[in-house]
């Protein structure tokens, strides 16, 4: 056989071989590298300069498969400083679950290819440090599934100390909301309020603006400190007022609202309290100087009843006894954890109102030389006279009835009858 045969034959050779391997696949290492996921995270602050008494700094992160291939079982951890610690309890954020302890560590289920996850933002507070010294955030994502690359899974910030940063720094430091965050109408309301300086300079003023659900507060409340001045901006729903200084780490006398919970409102319809902070001094930190809260109703329980002539005198409210209103009796229900609350009777003799769930006494004050209270608990209970008298003068008597329990949504029903004397 010839030379050229030769070759000939083992071109052809190298072609079949050649064929054969690439119907069986044989794998690219270059082409594989391609088709895997590629996680990437991001973090940025809203400060990297802090004064050295130690400052919250906002934290945002957010992390993304730039691959071609879904990531499975992601992490990501946040290791901080040792002068550093999460504020509060950490992110929340869709698809993500997160726990603190010497690190944030927070885990997300399968990310696809070309997909972000939802953004996580959270504080870290910086304690005290000295002038210059620096800590670094860094945040460091992984995944189970083979990645195309690892260059960029972990990224850093830096937060310097720095004796030159002062402004002030004024938030909320309490509410309190009486007589509780469910309220009735008719309920009267307080809403005592405190504001403090966590900056390093000296707010020259302070600034309050309340807004509040139309009618919920009357004004300022006559407990607030007199050092406060109020000027009302829109009647019964804002006002705008103004203390100080304060000082770093001081905190305000209490300036509080009040008034009473308007009638219309249904179980869980909201009333709001908006509290915005400001000052003139520049440089003030804007976070924290917003409260929202206030009040919601509630659902009511109800004390009912009727006021009655009884013309026999027997004790019961017979059929053709009518009700009976008179300018001569006044009806008042004392809870027993609240003042006393007046009741008004309807034209026909009957009553209504609407109260908090708890223990309840009715009371009747009858300025009357024309009549008396009836005989009570005579007879069918749901047709007899439910107060006792209490104090028996010529011209004035005084009644009650037991201690009954009202419960939410229920009605309870306390009658009272009267007699005709002289």
């Amino acid at each position: 056989m010839s030379i050229l045969h030769r070759r000939v034959g083992a071109v052809l050779a190298l072609a079949v071989l050649s064929t054969t391997l690439g119907s069986v696949g044989v794998a690219n290492p270059a082409s594989a590298a391609v088709h895997r996921a590629d996680l990437t995270v991001g973090l940025t602050v809203d400060r990297s300069r802090i004064p050295v008494q130690g400052e919250t700094v906002m934290t945002d992160m957010t992390v993304a498969n730039a691959g071609v291939a879904t990531a499975d079982g992601v992490t990501v951890t946040v290791d901080l400083p040792a002068n550093a610690y999460v504020d509060g309890e950490g992110p929340a954020a869709d698809g993500w679950q997160c726990a603190l302890s010497a690190s944030l560590v927070c885990t997300h289920a399968a990310l696809p290819a070309g997909q972000k996850a939802a953004p996580m933002a959270f504080g870290v507070r910086f304690r005290p440090g000295a002038d210059g010294e620096t800590g670094d955030i860094i945040a460091t994502v992984s995944s189970t599934s083979r990645e195309s690359s690892t260059r960029n899974n972990t990224t850093r910030q830096t937060v310097t100390y720095d004796a030159g940063v002062v402004y002030p720094d004024l938030y909320v430091s309490s509410v309190v909301q009486i007589p509780g965050y469910e309220v009735l109408a008719g309920d009267w309301v307080k809403h005592p309020m405190h504001f403090a300086n966590n900056g390093t300079q000296t707010a020259e003023d302070v600034r309050v603006r309340v807004v509040a659900a139309a009618g919920l507060f009357g004004g300022v409340g006559n407990q607030s400190d007199p050092s406060w001045k109020c000027t009302t901006v829109a009647t019964d729903q804002e006002w705008e007022c103004v203390n100080g200084p304060l000082a770093p780490g001081a905190q305000t006398p209490v300036l509080s609202f009040s008034g009473q919970v308007p009638e219309g409102g249904q179980p869980g319809d909201p009333l709001p309290v908006t509290v915005t902070l400001s000052t003139s001094t520049p440089g003030e930190d804007p976070r924290g100087n917003t409260y929202q809260g206030g009040f919601v109703y509630g659902t009511a329980a109800y004390l009912t009843g009727r006021v009655w002539l009884d013309a026999d005198a027997d004790g019961q409210r017979d059929p053709e006894e009518t009700g009976l209103s008179t300018g001569e009796l006044a009806l008042s229900v004392l809870p027993s954890d609240g003042p006393t609350r007046n009741i008004t009777v309807n034209a026909d003799g009957t009553y209504r109102v609407a109260l908090r769930d708890g223990q309840h006494e009715l009371l009747a004050e009858l300025f009357s030389t024309t009549y008396r209270f009836t005989t009570p608990d005579t007879g069918d209970d749901a047709t007899d006279s439910d107060v006792f008298v209490t104090f028996d003068g010529p011209d004035q008597q005084s009644a009650q009835s037991e201690v009954v329990q009202l419960a939410q949504g229920a009605e309870t029903v306390l009658d009272i009858g009267l007699v005709s004397v002289g």
